[in-house]
C-alpha cells in the first residue's frame, strides 16, 4: 500500500475514532438549585438541638442526607441587611445597609450590585422566586423569570389573639400568636409549597435556580390549630433566663432593647411566657410541615438526583434570653441560623461541622458548585469544601455580623462585640455558651481579646 493510501486509511480511522468519542461523551449537566429561606428561625430545630421540645422530624430527616453547619450566623441581624447581604454577596461593613426601612428599597442604595438571582440569570439559569426571598417588595421588582409573592396569613378574631394589646401598641404591632382555625390553603406557605409542586411538575429545559421564602416563625405566630396540639401535652421548657445577664452588658445595647424588656416583663407578668414559646414552636413545626412537603416533591420528581438544595434562615430569634424578645441583637440568639446544604455528589450526608461560616458564603459557594463564572467582588469566602470535609481548615476562621450599634465577631470559641461608642463585651463558649459572663475587664484574656479586636479592621 502506497504513503497516499495509508494516510487515507489514517485519516478515515482517525475520524471514525473521533466521531464515536463524541457519541459517547456525556456533557455534565449544571445542577439546579433549591434555595429554601425561613425567617425568624433561630436553632430551634432539631439538627441544632436549640430546644428540647421542638418537633422537627422534616428538617432532622434533611439533616440525613445534608451537611448541617453547627456555627453558622449572619452577617446582619435584621431581615433586610441580611438579605441584601445574601443575595448581593456584600458585606454589611461595605455597603452601610445596616437596617430594615432606612435602607429599602436596596437598590436605591445598591444600583449595580449583581444579585443572585441576575448572576444565575446571566449564566443560563431559569429564575423563579415564590415567597419572601428579598425584603418585602425588593422580592417582586428583582428580575426573574418567574414569581409569586405567596403571602396569605389568617389572623385570629379578636385581635390580638394573646390578649396584651400594650404589646401590640407599644411594642411591635406584629407582636401576637395564637391557633387559627381556617383552611391550611390560606396560608402564604401552604401556596408556596403547592407553587413548588407546580413548578417541579414542569418540563425545564435549562438548569434552574429555585428559592422558595416562608415567612414563618416571623411574628405574629399563627399557625393551622393542628401545629399547636402537637405541644398541649408538653410541659413547655422556656429559655434561660436571670435578671442578672444583663448587669455586665453596655448601656447602648440596653438602650437598644429597652422596649423588648418591657415587652418581656408584661409577658411574664402576665404569666403567657410559655404560652408564647409554645406559638413560637408550633410556627416552626409547621414550617416543617411544609418543608416536609417540598423535599417530597423533589424526591417525586426528576430533578432529585441533581439539586442542590439550602435551607438557611435570615437571623436568629430571642424569646426572653437576656430579657430580650425578637432581634437585632449582637449576641448568639440573634445571629446563630439553621444551614443545612445538600450538594448531590458532594455533601458527606449526614455530617456537622462547627467551622464558623457567614450566610454571606452562599453566593460564592453555589457560584462554585455549579461551575458558574466565578466572581472577584463578593466579600464571602467558598465554603464547599467543608462539604465533603468538615475538618477543613479555610482562609478565614471567624465570621462577623453588623447592625447599627456595632458589630461582633465569632469564631469556633469566642465572641467578641464591638459597639460604635467603644464599649465591648467578651464571651467564652467553652465555658460559657448562653453568654452569661461578659469578660471584658477581665486581664486573663487580654492577648485574646486583641486578636479579636484585630478582625475588625480585615
Amino acid at each position: 500500500m502506497n504513503k497516499l493510501c495509508l494516510l487515507s486509511v489514517s485519516l478515515l480511522v482517525l475520524c471514525a475514532c473521533t466521531s464515536k468519542k463524541k457519541d459517547t461523551i456525556k456533557i455534565a449537566k449544571k445542577p439546579n438549585v433549591l434555595f429554601i429561606s425561613i425567617d425568624d428561625l433561630n436553632d430551634w430545630v432539631e439538627p441544632l438541638g436549640g430546644h428540647p421540645q421542638a418537633i422537627t422530624p422534616n428538617l432532622e430527616e434533611f439533616a440525613k442526607r445534608a451537611m448541617t453547619f453547627t456555627n453558622a450566623h449572619a452577617s446582619a441581624p435584621l431581615c433586610n441587611p441580611s438579605r441584601v447581604s445574601i443575595m448581593t454577596g456584600l458585606d454589611p461593613r461595605n455597603t452601610g445597609i445596616v437596617s430594615n426601612n432606612a435602607f429599602y428599597p436596596f437598590r436605591k442604595y445598591l444600583p449595580d450590585a449583581e444579585t443572585m438571582i441576575q448572576h444565575f440569570k446571566k449564566e443560563g439559569y431559569y429564575t423563579a422566586g415564590f415567597g419572601k426571598v428579598f425584603h418585602k417588595e425588593d422580592s417582586k421588582t428583582e428580575p426573574w423569570d418567574e414569581y409569586a409573592w405567596c403571602s396569605g396569613r389568617p389572623k385570629p378574631t379578636p385581635y390580638p389573639g394573646h390578649g396584651i394589646k400594650f404589646i401590640t401598641d407599644s411594642v411591635y404591632r406584629y407582636f401576637d400568636w395564637g391557633a387559627v382555625a381556617d383552611s391550611i390553603s390560606k396560608w402564604g406557605e401552604n401556596q408556596i409549597t403547592q407553587k413548588v409542586d407546580e413548578f417541579f411538575k414542569k418540563s425545564h429545559e435549562s438548569p434552574f435556580f429555585l428559592a422558595a421564602g416562608f415567612r414563618l416563625p416571623h411574628l405574629g405566630w399563627y399557625t393551622p390549630p393542628r401545629f399547636h396540639k402537637l405541644y398541649d401535652s408538653l410541659d413547655i421548657q422556656l429559655p434561660d433566663f436571670s435578671h442578672d445577664d444583663i448587669k455586665d452588658v453596655p448601656a447602648i445595647i440596653l438602650e437598644s432593647v429597652k422596649k423588648d424588656r418591657r415587652a418581656h416583663d408584661t409577658i411574664m407578668g402576665r404569666g403567657v411566657w410559655q404560652d408564647a414559646v409554645k406559638s413560637y414552636l408550633a410556627s416552626v413545626s409547621y414550617i416543617d410541615y411544609e418543608l416536609g412537603r417540598i423535599m417530597e416533591k423533589l424526591k417525586s420528581s426528576s430533578y432529585y438526583e441533581n439539586t442542590i438544595v439550602i435551607v438557611w434562615s435570615d437571623h436568629g430569634f430571642h424569646l426572653g434570653e437576656k430579657s430580650t424578645w425578637r432581634k437585632n441583637t449582637l449576641w448568639e440568639e440573634s445571629t446563630r441560623v439553621p444551614l443545612l446544604i445538600h450538594a448531590p455528589e458532594v455533601t458527606k450526608l449526614g455530617a456537622k461541622t462547627d467551622h464558623p461560616v457567614s450566610l454571606l458564603d452562599l453566593y460564592p459557594t453555589l457560584v462554585s458548585l455549579c461551575g458558574i463564572t466565578p466572581r472577584d467582588d463578593l466579600d464571602g469566602q467558598n465554603i464547599s469544601e467543608l462539604l465533603s470535609d468538615p475538618e477543613t481548615k479555610l482562609d478565614k476562621d471567624y465570621v462577623t455580623t453588623t447592625n447599627v450599634l456595632g458589630t461582633a465577631i465569632r469564631n469556633k470559641n469566642w465572641r467578641y462585640i464591638q459597639y460604635k461608642d467603644g464599649s465591648e463585651e467578651l464571651y467564652d463558649h467553652r465555658t460559657d455558651p448562653l453568654e452569661h459572663i461578659n469578660l471584658i475587664g477581665n486581664s486573663d484574656y487580654l492577648d485574646q481579646l486583641n486578636k479579636l479586636r484585630s478582625y475588625l479592621s480585615k
